[in-house]
Order: structure tokens, then sequence, then C-alpha cells
């Protein structure tokens, strides 16, 4: 289990509902028990504009790295399956 810095935390609200909706119960509940590796991905993820990453989340547009393309395919899998939950 990984500490989530409150930094990171703050950087995942984007202002933008869709992305928030996804993006915030994913550093409350999924990042904490990621990896480092993963991490840092996420990270890497947050330095993409908001215009950027609806793109990638909605299918639009392909990320542009590797490394994205694979954390922004872990969210996705990480929000359907909250899919239904109480919370989400």
């Amino acid at each position: 289990m990984i500490e989530v810095s409150g930094k990171v935390k703050w950087q995942s609200r984007r202002g933008m509902r869709e992305l928030d909706l996804m993006l915030l119960p994913f550093v409350d509940i999924d990042l904490p028990n990621c990896d480092e590796t993963t991490l840092n991905a996420y990270v890497d993820l947050l330095e993409a504009s908001d215009l950027e990453l609806v793109r990638w989340f909605n299918g639009t547009q392909e990320p542009d790295t590797q490394s994205r393309k694979e954390i922004v395919e872990f969210i996705k899998k990480c929000h359907a399956k909250r899919m239904g939950h109480e919370g989400v």
C-alpha cells in the first residue's frame, strides 16, 4: 500500500465533472492499493491537459505515450468495477 500525497489528490480535482468522476474515486480508493510504478504513471498523467484527458478517457484520441495509455485503461477498468456501487 502506498501513501498518496495531498498534492496528488489536489491535482486530481480537475473541475470537469467527467474527469472528477473518474479520477477522484481512483485516487481515493484504487491508487493507495497500487505500487510505486502505478503512482508515478498517474502523476505523469496529471501533467496532461483536461482536454487531452477527456479525449483519452472517452476514446476519441489515443494517449501520447504507452505509459499513459496503460494508466488510462487501468483507471477505466477500476471505474467500471465501481459502477453501480454506492457513492459512485
